[in-house]
């Protein structure tokens, strides 16, 4: 029988390539974002396309750190 705390724990290896992966699509979903936004010639639909990537890759960024402080802050049983 595993230690809970283990199977509960942010920093296991498996989670940890997940998140290098995740991050770098991340990245590079921001980095295409705005290259869709500074290429010419843009229609609205190239702007929010764009605009749409970069939001996708902030929200996800954004929650997964907030998770990951919210769990370092929990006392430890």
């Amino acid at each position: 029988m595993q230690n809970p705390e283990k199977e509960n724990s942010a920093w296991t290896l498996k989670k940890n390539i997940v998140r290098v992966f995740a991050y770098s699509f991340c990245v590079f979903l921001i980095w295409l974002g705005f290259y869709t936004l500074t290429n010419s010639p843009t229609t609205p639909k190239d702007k929010l396309r764009g605009i749409g990537e970069i939001v996708a890759a902030c929200v996800y960024l954004y929650v997964d750190i907030k998770i990951l402080i919210s769990k370092n802050k929990r006392p430890n049983r």
